[in-house]
């Protein structure tokens, strides 16, 4: 399993939200690119990547300073947040980023998911969910629609990877939701990135567990409050105690 650092930006600064709320903002850092260079000297071997603006207007605002963290890093990058065209999806990958990560898209332009899974390799669907239903909008906005439902569709358009987000546990530290996570593996067939509310070593351990379906795992706060160290994640991501 692989250890995703988060790197949330927010008025272009390095920032962790509390279940996504905007009013609930922790700025860790106000140059993204320094921290996605500390990231990568505490041993990171992705980067996760969301443009917090972006998601919340429907538009990239911080593809300037995604670019820099691209060029700064010799690991690969995965972006998410307002893309919701091609062109964003061809600027992104031309600025030498490795996946981006569809939210709204999913459930607003089916067809544009179609179009760039034809299109593009490294299309993650980023699903967030709140007691089990899909939010969009920058998780602003519930539908009725269950993960399993949304995923199955996907699939049908061409998804090949999910991001899973718990919003409840998100920024919490509370612990991820390892029933959640369980209970996805066993039912859809592609690679799932776990992310929300991991708090510990022990949490890694049991997402590791699941098998290697849970591919990755994104983790935000307890890196940046220094709970464990990446180093320790890594190891924990690849079943080693201590």
């Amino acid at each position: 399993m692989i250890v995703l650092p988060a790197i949330d930006i927010l008025d272009g600064k390095a920032v962790r939200l509390m279940q996504g709320r905007l009013d609930a903002v922790t700025v860790y850092n106000d140059d993204p690119v320094d921290q996605a260079l500390r990231w990568v000297d505490e041993g990171a071997e992705w980067l996760h990547v969301v443009d917090l603006d972006g998601a919340v207007t429907g538009e990239p605002k911080n593809i300037d300073i995604v670019h820099a963290i691209v060029d700064a890093v010799d690991i690969p990058v995965e972006v998410g947040g307002g893309i919701r065209s091609m062109e964003t999806l061809r600027v992104l990958y031309d600025a030498g980023v490795t996946r981006t990560v569809l939210g709204t898209t999913l459930v607003t332009q089916p067809e544009l998911v179609a179009e760039a899974c034809r299109k593009f390799a490294g299309i993650v669907a980023g699903i967030d969910a709140r007691e089990g239903k899909v939010a969009v909008e920058g998780w602003r906005e519930g539908t009725e629609y269950g993960v399993l439902e949304l995923v199955q569709e996907l699939e049908l358009l061409g998804i090949r990877r999910l991001a899973y987000t718990d919003i409840s546990r998100d920024g919490m530290q509370t612990g991820a939701n390892y029933g959640a996570y369980r209970a996805l593996a066993s039912q859809v067939h592609i690679p799932i990135i776990a992310s929300g509310g991991v708090s510990t070593l022990d949490d890694i351990h049991d997402l590791a567990s699941l098998g290697a379906q849970v591919e990755g795992v994104i983790i935000g706060r307890a890196l940046y409050e220094g709970t464990f160290t990446i180093a320790q994640a890594n190891a924990a991501a690849r079943g080693m105690k201590g």
